[in-house]
């Protein structure tokens, strides 16, 4: 699997985008013109671990960035950079026109994945 974007292990993880989660990302982005987009993945109350592309969303305080998908940051919660610590995480991007959620990505048809790569 190729992965692209900005790996970045300041936080003990590596990150990294498939070539069709950033074209994922720059569809959202065209269709939501302007706003301000981040991925976040972390504890969340619905999805678990799964990542979230969310336009105007504030960071909390138990997340750092770990990443980046061409210029947006990724940000991941203590529990995850604790459990990835070491590995190289993938950002991938599966077609699902049912998929219901949260992320931005919904609305054109896909789901953004995580994938656990090799280990640092």
């Amino acid at each position: 699997m190729e992965g692209r974007g900005e790996p970045a292990s300041t936080a003990g993880m590596n990150v990294v985008f498939t070539a069709a989660a950033l074209d994922v990302v720059r569809k959202v982005q065209a269709a939501r013109d302007g706003l301000p987009f981040v991925f976040v993945f972390g504890e969340g109350c619905c999805e678990g671990t799964a990542p979230h592309l969310f336009a105007n969303h504030h960071v909390g305080p138990t997340q750092q960035e770990v990443g980046r998908a061409d210029a947006l940051p990724v940000f991941a919660d203590a529990h995850i950079r604790q459990l990835y610590a070491g590995r190289t995480v993938v950002i991938d991007v599966e077609e699902d026109p049912l998929a219901d959620g949260f992320s931005a990505e919904i609305e054109l048809g896909y789901r953004f994945v995580m994938r656990a790569g090799a280990s640092a």
